[in-house]
């Protein structure tokens, strides 16, 4: 797994994401499709009580938290640019590519504020610890959400995403817990 030094993040979240790609080539569809699907059984129970569940479209070789939403409406990242803060809006149409070339809603959809949110990542740790893709906007909104109501955060991850400690800088949002298709961590 990661060769880094504990405090280099960008070494950090190099290595974690070869060893996720890796990972991910290794599996057949019905493997990757059987993982997901134990991933959606083992976060439904933290989705009970949601009333606006927020998500994300899947980048690459990030598990895909489809089927943890099967029974209900997303609410999806949405950037009107690259400067923009991450807004939340209603999916359940067809999406379009945003600034940084990822899927999101149309501009003309509705917003909405998420008191849940299952959020991707490229490694976590036992503590609830996360790195992302490095440019904060996860953290950004999730401290802006829990700023006006409680907001329960969710990782979802491959089980070779977890490593045992991760650095975290002040304004890193701890996750409430991280889920993989074998495993449940609450912090």
């Amino acid at each position: 797994m990661p060769t880094a030094s504990p405090f280099d993040k960008e070494a950090l979240r190099r290595d974690a994401r070869a060893a996720r790609a890796a990972f991910v080539r290794g599996l057949s569809a019905g493997e990757r499709q059987a993982l997901e699907a134990a991933l959606a059984a083992r976060t439904l129970p933290f989705l009970a009580n949601a009333r606006a569940i927020g998500s994300y479209v899947p980048m690459g070789h990030e598990i895909d938290p489809a089927a943890c939403l099967a029974q209900g409406m997303a609410l999806l990242p949405w950037f009107a640019s690259r400067d923009d803060v991450m807004h939340f809006r209603v999916s359940g149409g067809p999406l379009e590519p945003g600034p940084f070339g990822t899927m999101q809603p149309f501009a003309d959809a509705a917003e909405a504020v998420p008191d849940t949110l299952l959020v991707p990542l490229v490694a976590a740790d036992m503590h609830g610890n996360r790195i992302g893709q490095g440019k904060g906007h996860f953290d950004r909104a999730l401290a802006a959400l829990r700023a006006v109501q409680p907001t329960i955060a969710i990782g979802l991850a491959w089980d070779v995403q977890i490593l045992e400690a991760l650095p975290a800088d002040s304004w890193d949002q701890c996750l409430d817990a991280v889920v993989t298709p074998t495993r449940t961590l609450t912090t």
